[in-house]
């Protein structure tokens, strides 16, 4: 046990047992430096369906073992307390379930699932095994946004009736990357959850109706099947709206540079934030400018999923309630689903 000290007082910290599922692009590029940064949790495990991503990962923390499956995972390694999901959306039920009806907290990355009936199985068998499942919605765990809620809830704007968020890039995963599957939502599934959330929390209300335009452009989302970029407006139950846009089209040097912008209109004010007017720094020479990333996430800042793990073992800890519940992680499902179906369809769509 590792001693440390919690509200000024010398407490016995308890050593988390990990086992990493999924040990590709989101593992290297969050998970594995906030796991690597977290002194009270260790990797004992990974697992991916690509062994050598597995075996890697697994030397990177000198973890006990690696799998490609998670049956095998779950049958011969028992001393893992946590499983953290890092795999593609479409298989976060089945992973999370296994898990946690084979005595294990869950850790997933957003979104909870892919249809409103997967995260269902989710939270009925975390509730049935009596199991923490936690859904990794890493926006209410950066400063810029926690700030602007809270000068939002102290009145700064007086009562907030609209909040317009866009978040766009350039995804270079080739044609037979899991993103591009039409199973796993595309852009709208993938971005857009982030701002159906971030609005719920800032709204605080529930959603009513979505309208969604989109498009498929680029030749992998017209194979795949998917949106690669769309417009939703969402009514909430008092008139209040959201409007999300999400794109994965944004050319690729320029892209990364201006990803994400928000703007929150209030009865007394406004707030209003743009990454393209706050980036650090830009380079200059005879042939070009450029413009560094501050994150290698994007909208992200770096710290964010080192917060919102150590959060995580607080709450199993202590059990106390997330700052993103399962609620949370649902309603939000229940927007983009809704969204992909609007604009199927061309029609709105009411949220039941």
């Amino acid at each position: 046990m590792i001693r440390y000290i919690k509200k000024g007082v010398l407490t016995l910290e308890k050593t988390f047992n990990v086992a990493v599922v999924g040990n590709g692009n989101i593992y290297n590029l969050a998970h594995k430096p906030a796991w690597q940064g977290i002194d009270r949790a260790q990797v004992v495990a990974t697992c991916d369906i690509i062994e050598e991503r597995a075996k890697s990962a697994c030397k990177e923390f000198s973890a006990e073992g690696y799998y490609t499956s998670i049956d095998d995972l779950l049958k011969n390694h028992k001393s893992a307390d946590i499983v953290d999901v890092c795999t593609p959306s479409h298989t976060h039920a089945e992973i999370s379930v296994k898990s946690l009806e084979s005595g294990k907290h869950v850790i997933c990355e957003k979104p909870i699932a892919t249809t409103l009936e997967d995260a269902q199985k989710m939270i009925a068998a975390s509730k049935a095994n009596k199991r923490h499942l936690y859904i990794g919605h890493t926006r209410r765990f950066d400063d810029r946004w926690v700030q602007m809620k809270e000068a939002i809830d102290r009145g700064r704007i007086g009562n907030v009736v609209s909040v317009r968020r866009s978040e766009c890039c350039w995804v270079g995963s080739p044609a037979d990357d899991w993103h591009w599957e039409r199973r796993n939502g595309g852009v709208i599934l993938d971005l857009g959850i982030h701002i159906a959330d971030f609005s719920c929390w800032f709204l605080k209300e529930e959603p009513t109706e979505v309208f969604t335009k989109a498009k498929r452009i680029s030749e992998n989302a017209i194979k795949g099947g998917c949106f690669d970029f769309g417009v939703t407006l969402v009514k909430f139950e008092s008139g209040k709206q959201a409007i999300m846009e999400v794109s994965w089209v944004h050319p690729k040097a320029w892209g990364p540079f201006n990803y994400s912008s928000v703007e929150v209109i209030g009865t007394r004010g406004k707030i209003k934030y743009s990454d393209k007017d706050t980036n650090p720094a830009a380079l200059a020479d005879d042939s070009e400018i450029s413009f560094p990333r501050y994150s290698p996430m994007l909208s992200s800042m770096p710290y964010v999923f080192k917060h919102e793990l150590g959060h995580f073992l607080d709450c199993i800890e202590e059990d106390q309630r997330p700052r993103i519940t399962l609620d949370d992680a649902y309603r939000a499902l229940r927007i983009v689903t809704a969204a992909i179906k609007s604009a199927e369809e061309g029609n709105p769509i009411r949220i039941k």
